[in-house]
């Protein structure tokens, strides 16, 4: 068989598996996460939500907002799944948080907080009161080619009517910097120590998160990467993965959100954290 047809073949099964993708979705959003009728709740939900499937920043800007809220004197916490990274970012940050189904937190925490922040959750439409806040991209979202594993985003812009603000995203580096509402800064990779990482080092580069490629762009710009590592967001086997590579002899550079998952402290272990 030829590389054309095998390409086609592939195409094809991709778009079967996004028609998939698309049915479960639409029967999910109708039954399981369907709005429940007649529900009032007394605390607002700010929701921070992305069409894409991980890593559009959500963590880091629920941070950056809850920050500024709490700044202001509102009292707040922070609703999250629990994947052992997010919750405790938030936890490290010192912010109430709390995993689990969020419709159902926000029944238990209706009434006791100021204000609630739902990071990610925008499929769920039980979560109706909510003001949704949706980081993009600049990802299309508009027929099936666009969703998973054709594309990069597990929903349709037309699935979410309930979207109150949109708010458009850019590394610092990058040429849409200057029209973006919200860009994000890489600041400079420190050991457990508070001691900063010499411009033009060779380093090892490793991310467990969604899109490592912008995480590794940044680098790129001020260090030489001998070698980099990707594993799965969310991973468990962070801390396995960085004692292993630590053997190479090579600084090793992480994101702070890899970072909260990490048991030891080695001055060779050098963390970046992500700033808006």
């Amino acid at each position: 068989m030829t590389f054309p047809k095998i390409y086609k073949k592939m195409n094809l099964f991709s778009l079967l598996l996004a028609l998939l993708w698309r049915f479960g979705y639409l029967i999910d959003s109708k039954t399981r996460l369907a709005p429940r009728k007649k529900r009032q709740f007394k605390t607002p939900l700010i929701g921070v939500g992305s069409l894409l499937a991980g890593g559009a920043g959500k963590t880091p800007y629920t941070a950056f907002l809850a920050k500024e809220l709490k700044v202001r004197g509102f009292r707040l916490a922070i609703l999250c799944k629990n994947t052992g990274d997010e919750n405790l970012w938030f936890e490290k940050n010192g912010f109430d948080v709390f995993t689990g189904n969020r419709f159902e937190l926000c029944e238990k925490l209706d009434g006791k907080y100021d204000v609630l922040i739902s990071d990610d959750g925008l499929e769920d439409r039980r979560l109706s009161h909510a003001f949704w806040v949706c980081l993009t991209w600049g990802e299309r979202a508009e027929n099936l080619r666009d969703i998973i594993p054709c594309g990069n985003c597990r929903s349709l812009w037309r699935d979410h009517l309930e979207i109150a603000c949109v708010k458009k995203c850019s590394m610092e580096w990058e040429e849409n910097a200057k029209t973006a509402d919200l860009v994000f800064r890489m600041e400079k990779p420190k050991n457990y120590c508070g001691e900063i990482l010499p411009e033009n080092s060779e380093i090892i580069a490793l991310a467990g998160i969604a899109r490592p490629h912008r995480f590794f762009e940044g680098l790129q710009k001020k260090y030489s990467i001998a070698k980099k590592i990707e594993c799965k967001d969310h991973s468990k086997n962070i801390q396995k993965m960085v004692i292993h590579v630590l053997k190479l002899g090579l600084p090793v550079v992480i994101t702070e959100k890899d970072a909260v998952k990490l048991n030891l402290q080695n001055k060779n272990i050098f963390v970046v954290e992500l700033k808006i």
